[in-house]
């Protein structure tokens, strides 16, 4: 009898095995039946390359992957990691449901799934001025037997890893020196310890504006999308469902405007900016950083928000006089600045106090439906070109299918007020339309350089209001 049992027992062991290895959950349905979405994160940290805000709300993936959670019903939760390697290992062993952080397709095979693309980058060697030099092949980087770092974060391209292999043995062997982070790579470029630096498109943009020594070389492979990384042995139904929800985003404007937030200003300027920029921070920012730092506290404003403007204004020459006869360190005119109570335009503080309360009347004047960061950006428009223009501008993107509420959006439409066919219809008339663009485009790129130069503990502070915060970087 007993034998009986045991045999009725092992059949019904075997057939639960069976329905259970036949009914393996999803992927998704893991996910959903956690109520959890554990992911890996690598992180970046090219000195304040990404504002020390990398792995915050702000970050670009971070937003998506938050995005996604969301709309699984799910937590997320972030697993920080210092490097690709560590994400494979967590995926591997399926500790994590995805890996993400500017990855790209892995060079070799870690038995990985690949997920949806996210953005194009492109994978580019860089040099440091004075110690290389630009090239015009890898062939070359062969021939001089260079030496190129690499960190761990990224993989290194294939038609390098093969000239590399191919150098070997000729004589002028290729060294591949791989450091830990960002700050030990540009450290080796400095010292002239490497030849050349493989970094990505973004990171070489971003690292440009705190180093403009930092040199584009050469570009490496074409583009390489950035992609998300799924563990091995599962289903594509966690794929799906993100590339689902992408495809949402990208369907709509959502997409683009997180793109336009996080990326559209680190095209603004060109390595001659750049370099200008950064001596007349060494040159001018320093005496006059504790003047904004006061005047900024006194308003709950950022100092490097209002260090941005009067950049782009004066470029921090408090005795700045324009053909048009707006002067100092805010170039106030001279109705504006009666206005204001501002009765020596050359005097910094005058100029800075009136430039800020001028900004803040612009800012309270919009209309309430326009949100952050666009109500700064159009307030920023509105110093610049004034307010009724900068209506006027919203009123015909609005009549041209865009939404008035967009900073995008308005953009596109005000360079046309310089155009008669289309200033003619409206309230405030003709306008040098183009220069409102500009200079909010500037200022965002400028501001975002300076917290880069100078970080501050509260830039991770998410409650304070955004032009306290970080209201122009990313």
């Amino acid at each position: 009898m007993r034998r009986i049992e045991i045999g009725v027992f092992t059949a019904l062991l075997s057939v639960i095995l069976v329905w259970a290895w036949q009914h393996t959950p999803s992927a998704l349905n893991l996910a959903l039946f956690k109520q959890e979405l554990h992911v890996a994160l690598v992180r970046h940290p090219h000195d304040h390359t990404f504002v020390d805000l990398g792995n915050d709300p702000e970050h670009f993936e971070l937003v998506l992957l938050s995005g996604l959670a969301e709309r699984l019903g799910a937590r997320l939760e972030v697993h920080r990691v210092p490097g690709p390697r560590e994400a494979y290992r967590l995926l591997r062993a399926g500790r994590v449901d995805l890996a993400a952080g500017l990855l790209t397709v892995p060079g070799h095979d870690p038995g990985l799934s690949i997920g949806p693309e996210i953005l194009p980058i492109q994978k580019q060697l860089a040099h440091w001025a004075g110690n290389g030099s630009a090239v015009d092949s890898l062939e070359d980087l062969a021939q001089r037997g260079a030496r190129i770092g690499i960190t761990s974060v990224l993989a290194l391209p294939e038609r390098l890893a093969a000239v590399i292999r191919g150098a070997t043995g000729s004589g002028n062997e290729m060294e591949l020196i791989q450091y830990a982070d960002g700050p030990e790579l540009v450290a080796a470029l400095r010292r002239g310890t490497v030849d050349h630096a493989v970094l990505t498109s973004i990171e070489l943009s971003r690292l440009q504006r705190v180093h403009p020594a930092l040199r584009f070389s050469l570009e490496l492979d074409g583009e390489a999308p950035v992609v998300w990384l799924f563990p091995p042995g599962r289903d594509r139904s966690l794929i799906d469902a993100a590339e689902e929800y992408l495809e949402a985003l990208r369907s709509g404007r959502e997409f683009e405007l997180l793109f336009d937030r996080h990326f559209g200003h680190l095209d603004v300027h060109d390595l001659v900016d750049a370099i200008s920029f950064t001596r007349l921070v060494q040159e001018r920012l320093d005496p006059l950083r504790p003047l904004f730092e006061e005047i900024a506290l006194e308003h709950d404003l950022d100092w490097r928000f209002l260090a941005a403007v009067s950049y782009q204004e004066s470029h921090w020459d408090p005795d700045a006089v324009s053909r048009t006869g707006v002067r100092g360190l805010m170039m106030l005119t001279n109705a504006t600045a009666q206005s204001l109570g501002v009765s020596d335009r050359s005097d910094p503080r005058q100029s800075v106090e009136g430039g800020v309360r001028y900004m803040l009347q612009m800012l309270e004047r919009l209309p309430d439906d326009i949100a952050e960061p666009d109500r700064t950006w159009m307030a920023l428009a509105s110093y610049n070109v004034g307010l009724g223009h900068l209506l006027d501008a919203r009123d015909l993107t609005e009549a041209g299918g865009g939404d008035p509420n967009l900073w995008l959006d308005v953009m596109a439409w005000l360079p046309r007020l310089a155009q008669r066919d289309w200033y003619e219809r409206t309230r405030y008339g003709y306008a040098r339309g183009w220069e409102p663009v500009t200079y909010v485009q500037n200022i965002r790129s400028y501001y975002n350089w300076l917290v880069q130069l100078f970080p501050e503990p509260g830039d991770r502070d998410r409650s304070r209001r955004l032009y306290l915060g970080t209201p122009l970087s990313l």
